[in-house]
């Protein structure tokens, strides 16, 4: 029970650590995020951005073609439009009655009905009644026939003079009779029509809105305002649009940005979220950040020189050389994501060519840096591997009518190749500052020239062939199971280093005939035997190996006892416990480890019993035997292998053991004699160290 809680606590701390480091790398996100926007704020927004309803500090050219409507010279057209319409005139009934009104009180001599001008009143008062009758039976006859006209919609407006007068003249009256006529009309006779203003303003509205917004285009290079113009409301919409700055700080792209940050852990955790946490990733989240902070600025950097997207290819490279294909998809595309927003202020164009390079060089980046095996061919596979994207951003420049020319397809070349260079001058740093394990490290930790390795050559030759013997093992089988070869090689190589403190005392390092554990009890034998872990751990802290390695060093016997030595000392008569002949582990937590442990089991128990292998079904009874044990005791526990992984692991471990171990019966020439008394080797010889030595 103690043990079960001690594990839970240990599981509590990882949990809790990992946290932090999710943690950290998010505020390493933040923070590269702000310095960004604060680097572009300050050298293109707050020295040269602009303000609307001020003269533009400079001349702003389009940066990316641009349709948009014209709302000033749309509203000044409809203005135009609109002052076209006077108004819209209806029929004035109440006028109509009016004069209806007046026309009969003059025909019936009511003066004050009429509501006529005084003086006319009292000329028609001094007329004689005669001559005033017919003046003013005259003045209603012609009223009427104007009024019927306007009834009938044929007039609506007061009656031109020259018609007054056409109808006055035809009555053949003296001049003066027709002179009180006519004043009398005109002061009777008015507008039978007046404006709605209701009509009126609809009528504008309508005919405003039948009008076409004016549509502008820009081309790249054309200018949107000249140095001094006033930026108006739709100049600050269509600069920023184009990615332009104001002075005041960019707050919405800060805000927003940091939205997209604080969903990356999970963005990043996205695909074992979609395996049902089937599938586990070994991150570094803290140099994930960093790395995505360092490619931010590359990219800056790259905008400025005019070969924006580009400098996908750092965070490419950096990934994939460390990282598995479905984590660092995540990583590279949502990096080139938040990277367009950052660097092009929510220009639209800006944000589809950056993301689509992005999207291009995460899915097509594995295939170029799977296997490389120098500085140059790394060099090579990169300028390779990003001029995919730069076809993809060419791509993108002519479907959305950017920018093509050839300057532009070549500094985007020129720019591949110098971020190619800036990836590979970086990677050390990486390598060592944040203990990741890049094919090309690892490659140079397998060199037989490296000092830890010559010193096991020398002084333990045995320990450092059955080194070499087990990373071919491990190796072969870990390119048949899609795992990380180089890391199971190099991991290999020196996961025995802790046996240079005392060589002999390793079967691999003995004479012939001679073993120091004859001389010593069985549990000092498992002592010394079992503190080459322990001693192999300090030698690679001594040595600054990565932590990846020692992993190897430390899990490779996992828990494992060496029952050959507890058999002994029991028969000894020495009552010991148990643990006290095994490996304090931990038992193996990866792949890569599980997979060392069985190539070093296989190696050594292959090895011991070398004179009773004859054939390939000899082999397979070895290997099946040291990986059944494995499985039984509960070594392989923590680690996904399924029946199918072991099945092909055996297979690949025979395969690259028979070309070692393989039989060749070759008859001897002799006499019949010396034929009738050669000696038969036993089937036990090298016996009982035979389980000691796969032990060790």
């Amino acid at each position: 029970m103690n043990i079960f809680k001690k594990m839970n606590r240990i599981s509590s701390r990882i949990s809790m650590k990992e946290d932090v480091f999710r943690l950290t790398s998010v505020f390493l996100l933040l923070f590269f995020a702000v310095l960004l926007i604060l680097a572009r704020w300050f050298f293109d927004g707050g020295r040269a951005g602009f303000v609307q309803g001020h003269p533009a500090p400079r001349t702003y050219l389009a940066i990316s073609p641009m349709k948009y409507i014209d709302e000033e010279k749309t509203n000044l057209l409809r203005s135009r439009v609109e002052s076209t319409i006077s108004g819209v005139l209806v029929k004035d009934t109440e006028a109509i009655n009016t004069m209806t009104s007046q026309l009969k009180s003059l025909e019936a001599g009511d003066f004050q009905g009429a509501m006529i001008p005084k003086d006319l009143i009292a000329i028609l008062q001094e007329m004689p009644e005669r001559r005033r009758q017919t003046t003013l039976k005259a003045v209603a006859t012609i009223g009427f026939q104007f009024l019927i006209k306007e009834n009938n919609g044929d007039e609506f407006a007061t009656p031109a003079p020259e018609k007054l007068w056409g109808k006055i003249e035809e009555l053949n009256f003296p001049a003066e009779m027709n002179n009180l006529i006519y004043q009398i009309l005109e002061a009777v006779l008015r507008p039978a029509v007046k404006i709605d203003e209701e009509l009126t303003q609809g009528l504008r509205n309508d005919l405003a809105a039948s009008l076409k917004p004016i549509e502008q285009y820009l081309k790249v290079g054309d200018v949107i305002v000249e140095k001094g113009k006033i930026i108006t409301p739709q100049l600050s919409r269509i600069l920023l649009s184009q990615g332009y700055l104001q002075q005041q700080f960019p707050w919405k792209i800060l805000l927003f940005s940091a939205l997209l940050i604080l969903c990356w852990p999970f963005w990043i955790q996205l695909p074992a979220f979609a395996a049902g946490g089937r599938q586990k990733y070994e991150t570094n989240e803290i140099y994930i950040a960093c790395i995505v902070g360092a490619y931010w600025f590359a990219e800056y950097i790259s905008g400025l020189l005019g070969a924006r997207g580009v400098a996908i290819i750092t965070l490419s490279g950096w990934v994939y050389l460390v990282l598995p294909f479905t984590l660092g998809f995540q990583v590279v595309f949502g990096a080139s994501i938040i990277a367009s927003i950052l660097l092009t202020s929510f220009s639209t164009s800006g944000i589809v060519l950056v993301s689509f390079m992005g999207l291009v060089a995460a899915m097509t980046g594995p295939f170029f840096l799977k296997d490389v095996h120098s500085r140059s061919h790394l060099w090579r596979q990169l300028f390779i591997a990003g001029l995919l994207p730069v076809f993809a951003g060419m791509l993108a420049r002519w479907t959305i009518a950017l920018e093509m020319s050839w300057q532009v397809f070549l500094f985007a070349c020129l720019g591949e190749a110098l971020w190619g260079t800036v990836v590979i001058a970086f990677l050390p740093i990486w390598e060592n500052f944040f203990d990741i394990m890049s094919p090309l490290r690892l490659m140079e930790l397998s060199y037989p020239t490296q000092p830890l390795l010559k010193k096991l050559q020398i002084e333990a030759p045995g320990t450092y062939h059955h080194s070499l013997m087990v990373g071919t093992l491990a190796e072969t089988a870990a390119d048949r199971l899609g795992m990380n070869a180089y890391l199971v090689r190099a991991g290999a190589y020196y996961h025995d280093i802790g046996k240079l403190r005392r060589p002999h005392f390793f079967v691999e390092n003995q004479m012939e005939g001679e073993n120091v554990h004859d001389e010593l009890t069985p549990s000092l034998s498992a002592l010394v035997i079992i503190a080459h872990v322990r001693e192999g751990l300090e030698i690679a802290e001594e040595y600054n190996l990565p932590g990846k390695l020692r992993q190897f060093i430390a899990e490779h016997h996992g828990t494992t006892c060496l029952s050959y030595f507890f058999r002994k000392s029991s028969s000894q008569g020495e009552k010991l416990p148990r643990e006290q002949f095994c490996y304090p582990g931990p038992r193996p937590s990866s792949r890569e480890t599980a997979l060392l442990m069985l190539a070093d089991s296989v190696e050594a128990a292959v090895r011991a019993d070398r004179r009773n292998i004859s054939g390939i079904q000899d082999l397979e009874k070895v290997i099946s035997g040291v990986v059944e044990s494995k499985v039984v005791e509960g070594q392989l526990d923590d680690v996904d292998f399924t029946l199918k992984d072991l099945a092909e692991i055996k297979e690949a471990l025979i395969y690259a053991l028979q070309s070692v171990y393989h039989g060749r019966k070759v008859k001897e020439i002799q006499s019949s004699d010396e034929s009738s008394q050669s000696p038969t080797p036993s089937q036990g010889e090298g016996g009982e160290n035979s389980q000691s030595k796969q032990e060790e």
